[in-house]
């Protein structure tokens, strides 16, 4: 049922997490530590071993230095927070766990409290002058007017028979039955139990036939059957309402937060570069010094 266009969905990129898993890495690291040299044997294949130390080894000089940047980048991000009196409980963990449907584990709820305390250091670093957002407002006005917008019903049925008769019971009480006839006739999931009401509705978000036909009602009035997607399809307009020109007093805290919300989002994706660039980080051991390269 297409009552309304389909619109395109707005793509989202997701944001990058910065601080990947690394608890995997380290609990290989610790147990392999615990091994002596040589003692232990990890796999065997037609006379061959491989040792816990040949894998200790093999699994530093592979992920050692992406292992230590990120640990310096999650010690620099907690730190960071911790200066600026930022905190995560634990409740606001799983509810981050639950809302990306994510098992609640020991690594998991670590890499969403470091996704959680770069959202906050992102928002209280992120401020919106008063110059910017009547800037911005001046160069996108377009987004802040409302168009023309309806107040519609509907009923819609399987059959032009079906709604020709409920046309005929609308004429007989001139239209005042249609959100009685629309709880116990129309097929509509989304309208039926509302008695068709559809809400308030951009003019344009309607399918062009629609439009066509609420273009020319005037308030009080209800359509002839329209044939839409195979459906029939009968329409009252309730109210019209003009489009309106927004002042930036009228939009003002919408403008800040449209643009508080877009300086958040760069912020929190440059930030962990930001706080290593300026923590003049030294890497004692020669074996990861490629880490400052990276």
């Amino acid at each position: 049922m297409l009552i309304l266009q389909q619109q395109s969905p707005m793509s989202s990129k997701g944001v990058t997490v910065v601080l990947r898993k690394v608890g995997w890495l380290l609990a290989a690291i610790a147990l392999l530590a615990g091994c002596r040299s040589g003692e232990r044997v990890i796999a065997r294949a037609e006379g061959v071993v491989v040792t816990a130390t040949e894998l200790q080894q093999a699994v530093l000089e592979r992920y050692g230095a992406i292992t230590l940047r990120e640990l310096i980048l999650q010690k620099l991000v907690e730190r960071e927070a911790q200066q600026r009196g930022i905190t995560v409980t634990e409740s606001e963990i799983t509810n981050a766990l639950k809302q990306q449907s994510l098992p609640d584990t020991p690594t998991n709820r670590q890499r969403v409290r470091q996704e959680l305390l770069l959202d906050k250091l992102a928002e209280a670093m992120v401020t919106v002058s008063e110059e910017e957002a009547r800037r911005h407002f001046e160069q996108n006005r377009h987004l802040y007017n409302l168009p023309p917008r309806v107040r519609l019903r509907d009923i819609t049925v399987e059959s032009k028979e079906n709604a020709d008769a409920l046309i005929q019971a609308l004429r007989y009480r001139k239209g005042d039955n249609f959100a009685e006839l629309a709880r116990h006739f129309s097929i509509n999931p989304v309208t039926r139990q509302r008695g068709g009401d559809m809400g308030l509705v951009p003019l344009n978000d309607l399918a062009p036939p629609l439009q066509q036909v609420v273009k020319r009602l005037k308030v009080g009035e209800f359509s002839e059957p329209i044939k839409l997607n195979g459906e029939w399809v009968i329409v009252k307009l309730e109210a019209r309402y003009p489009a309106e020109q927004k002042t930036f007093e009228q939009v003002r805290e919408q403008v800040i937060a449209h643009l508080k919300q877009q300086k958040v989002w760069q912020l929190r994706m440059q930030l962990p570069n930001q706080l290593w660039q300026r923590a003049k980080v030294e890497i004692l051991d020669t074996r990861w010094k490629n880490v400052l390269t990276r």
